[in-house]
């Protein structure tokens, strides 16, 4: 299980990246060698009430990928859907009036896959639009799991209705891969990259199509289903945890600015700043309580004060003495010698 400040992903969904990987039959590349590489034991993986890390599944497709050469392998493990019969989730979506509907039921139920909101529905001039963000700073796994998740959009909303539904528009935020062939026949239509976010945006009338399953009453025993389910999961970390775990990663040598923040915590800042204030905080006040804790820890270990002064983020010296003097009311040559470090 991971920790409460850790944002975590249902082990549903590192089970489905596991047998869509299996399923590619790519030479070397197999869940038992991923398993080791990235630390996950098997009894994690078999819990399916477990909770794992985002990282671990960033880091497994990244090792993936480069163990198969494969550039495009999130559109191939698009290629292999999962189905899990047990994906309560799955079953409101599939269930729903129309597919608008269970677009937006899909962002309402995501936290029964994962903490975070990586999904966001929105309405647009042309129809809707589904914009999918990844936890965390970017790194080369996100590419993977946005043009996954793009492709599995496509795939399910054909699925779901049993139409030739086709998007207006993919667009990504990274850059254009060297070639794009699968991409566009996945697709099959315009794709931007470099754009400000991942979103998949669908027509007006291929929104309103019905679903071949839709069904009013067993949709309403799933969504009885899934709203219990969401009220046994743990407590999903608080903005003000969250911005604190960031900071620790940050300090010393990272961008921990206010603006970094909100950036990684994919909010705008006065939104960051609202939610912060809801909870009784401030960016300030966190960032001054951690560098206190931290920076007591770090002198009772002996690592030397120009040291300390740079793993807690000042470029001046002088400014940590005296914040530091502010904390503990003494420097911290005297704070070090009377608690013997």
């Amino acid at each position: 299980m991971s920790s409460p400040a850790v944002a975590s992903l249902s082990t549903r969904q590192v089970r489905h990246a596991f047998q869509a990987l299996d399923g590619l039959g790519i030479p070397g590349v197999n869940s038992e060698r991923l398993c080791q590489e990235v630390g996950l034991s098997r009894s994690v993986l078999e819990d399916l009430e477990a909770r794992i890390p985002y990282v671990t599944l960033d880091t497994l497709l990244e090792r993936a990928v480069e163990l198969s050469g494969d550039d495009n392998l999130g559109l191939h493990m698009a290629s292999l859907p999962v189905v899990d019969p047990d994906d309560v989730g799955s079953a409101v979506i599939a269930t729903s009036p129309t597919l608008a509907e269970s677009l937006e039921r899909g962002v309402r139920y995501q936290r029964v896959w994962g903490d975070g909101e990586r999904l966001r529905f929105e309405e647009t001039l042309r129809g809707v639009r589904m914009r999918f963000t990844p936890v965390g700073t970017w790194r080369l796994a996100h590419r993977h799991l946005a043009e996954l998740a793009m492709a599995q959009f496509v795939h399910g909303a054909r699925l779901l209705t049993e139409a030739p539904v086709t998007p207006l528009c993919v667009r990504f935020v990274h850059p254009e891969p060297a070639d794009t062939r699968e991409h566009r026949e996945r697709y099959g239509c315009p794709i931007v990259f470099e754009a400000p976010a991942n979103d998949i945006e669908f027509s007006r009338e291929d929104a309103a199509r019905p679903l071949v399953h839709a069904d009013a009453l067993v949709h309403l025993i799933f969504e009885r289903q899934v709203q219990k389910l969401l009220s046994t999961l743990p407590e999903e970390p608080s903005i003000s945890a969250r911005v604190r775990a960031y900071l620790q990663r940050s300090l010393g040598g990272g961008d921990f600015s206010f603006a970094a923040v909100a950036r990684a915590l994919h909010m705008p800042s006065r939104t960051l700043q609202r939610h912060l204030a809801e909870e009784g905080k401030s960016y300030a006040s966190i960032l001054e309580a951690l560098r206190r804790e931290r920076a007591a820890d770090f002198l009772q270990r002996r690592v030397s004060i120009a040291e300390v002064s740079f793993l807690l983020g000042y470029s001046d010296p002088s400014v940590f003495h005296r914040a530091f003097k502010r904390w503990w009311g003494m420097s911290p040559e005297s704070f070090r010698q009377k608690h013997g470090g």
